[in-house]
């Protein structure tokens, strides 16, 4: 009795199945039998209702293919599936029940959930529940509306493979690709290759690698590409955007533009807080300012720039192993703050600038620029300039406090205030040299071409001439100097790589 019973229950089973994959007709308001190409048919008319398991056809009128299992339905076609959840409109159908293929034409409609498919042309595969449209799609949801040539959706997962000239829109920005993955759930979106986007503020996007962005949070990522607002362009192989608190962050190989300053900062993180208009780039950071006809670069372990509508709080500072490098002077160290109003430089800490044959330095220095070039200086506490003429001799002053003037980039005068020192050497007309070494509480320098031409003493004076063949080396040095020059930036030392496109650069200028 086993086997009997064994093949009747298959029996039913294979009927049951083979049942389930019919398309049958379960009311129509007419119904005419007929045969096309020798297979018969069914045409129904008014009121057609077909059913394939949990699948449910709706339409005006049909044809029905009994031996191959397939229909066509005309007018205010719908398929629906009630464990499926499937809901799909349009004016044409050509399904085919032994396959599960539904081929949907002119007014398409895809529902699920809150999202809508709009398409005049698709093909949706019910078994992998996946449709694919060919001729132009539009897919809406809560937040977004995305738009391409072609397209596929994946109703099992709730997501959509959107390619050719893809459009994303939603009230905060626009978006174009030719490649982009959506999650209609997650309300997440993918984009391979080039990729394009601006936002209701003007801040804008551009990658040829790919971008995610989380519609939900305002949250966004570029590779390889840049971002730009009002005030600046970041690039970087991988750039984070998060506008729900204005926040822009940058890592490896970034670079950020600032419009205003024609200035460009280099490193390899960058961090941009929008609503404090406040950039920190960090790690193998360095900038390069434009300064007609010239350019000065900074560098150093971390660089902020500040940027406000108030001219007199806008301003750049660099923290730590500050390096400068300019045609007309080079400088070091340990931080820095530069007024972009009035073109002034601020060092701080045993600073040290190195300007032709010069070397300055101070507890600190402040430097103003004119017609992009150094102008003066302000050295504070513990000065000391170092110049080195054609003959090897260091002429030396050292003081409290001094200011430096500079003209053609070269030192022209200094003042000395408290304390003054100086050493400097003079040649007779036939060559023959003489140090003069005196101290005097003030003093004043004049300088040719890094040579003492000329020097105003005031309140007492200790001094004497020491003819060349009576010069012995110590006397040769004040107390405390120390020539620095390995501790000279260079240009390459600043921009790494880069360096011989700057150095180029500043060759053609």
């Amino acid at each position: 009795m086993i086997r009997p019973l064994f093949l009747f229950l298959f029996l039913i089973t294979t009927t049951w199945a083979s049942a389930q994959k019919r398309v049958r007709i379960d009311t129509a308001g007419y119904l005419y039998q007929g045969t096309l190409n020798g297979e018969p048919l069914q045409r129904l008319v008014n009121a057609v209702k077909l059913v394939q398991g949990n699948t449910i056809i709706y339409c005006d009128s049909a044809y029905l293919y009994t031996q191959s299992n397939k229909a066509i339905a005309y007018g205010n076609v719908r398929i629906i599936d009630t464990v499926d959840k499937l809901d799909l409109s349009g004016d044409y159908m050509e399904y085919t029940g032994s396959t599960g293929m539904a081929k949907m034409r002119k007014n398409v409609v895809l529902k699920d959930d809150s999202t809508n498919l709009y398409t005049n042309f698709l093909d949706y595969d019910r078994n992998t529940q996946t449709g694919y449209y060919y001729n132009g799609g539009r897919l809406v949801d809560s937040t977004n509306v995305l738009k391409s040539t072609r397209g596929y959706y994946y109703s099992k997962t709730k997501s959509a493979l959107f390619l050719e000239a893809v459009n994303l829109t939603n009230p905060d920005f626009i978006l174009n690709t030719d490649s982009l993955e959506y999650s209609t759930l997650e309300k997440v979106a993918i984009t391979k290759g080039r990729t394009s986007a601006v936002s209701v503020d003007g801040d804008s996007l551009s990658t040829n690698v790919g971008f995610l962005y989380k519609s939900l949070e305002k949250y966004s990522e570029v590779y390889y590409g840049w971002i730009k607002t009002a005030d600046y362009r970041i690039y970087g192989d991988k750039l984070i955007a998060d506008d729900s608190i204005k926040y822009y962050q940058g890592d490896m190989n970034v670079k950020m533009e600032s419009f205003a300053d024609s200035l460009t900062a280099y490193g390899d993180h960058v961090r941009y807080n929008k609503t404090e208009n406040t950039a920190i780039v960090y790690d193998n950071a360095y900038l390069k300012k434009l300064m007609k006809g010239d350019s000065l670069f900074i560098k150093a372990d971390t660089l902020k720039s500040v940027q406000n509508e108030d001219e007199e709080k806008k301003y750049l500072t660099a923290f730590r192993n500050v390096q400068l490098y300019k045609s007309d002077f080079q400088g070091a160290a340990d931080s820095l703050s530069y007024n972009m109003m009035d073109s002034t430089i601020y060092m701080y800490k045993a600073p040290l600038i190195w300007n032709a044959d010069s070397q300055i330095s101070a507890d600190s220095i402040k430097i103003q620029i004119a017609n992009n070039r150094i102008s003066k200086m302000f050295l504070n506490q513990n000065s000391f300039v170092i110049s080195q003429d054609s003959a090897q001799n260091f002429n030396q002053v050292k003081g409290r406090n001094m200011v430096v003037d500079f003209d053609e980039g070269l030192i022209s005068k200094t003042d000395v205030f408290g304390n003054g020192e100086s050493i400097y050497f003079a040649f007779d007309k036939y060559g023959a040299v003489t140090m003069n070494k005196l101290s005097c509480s003030n003093m004043a320098l004049i300088f040719k071409e890094n040579v003492v031409t000329e020097l105003r003493t005031y309140r007492e004076v200790d001094g004497r001439l020491i003819p060349g063949p009576q010069i012995v080396p110590p006397d040769r040095r004040l107390k405390g100097f120390k020539w620095l020059l390995d501790q000279k930036p260079t240009l390459k030392g600043i921009t790494g790589n880069q360096s011989g496109i700057e150095i180029e650069e500043i060759k053609q200028r």
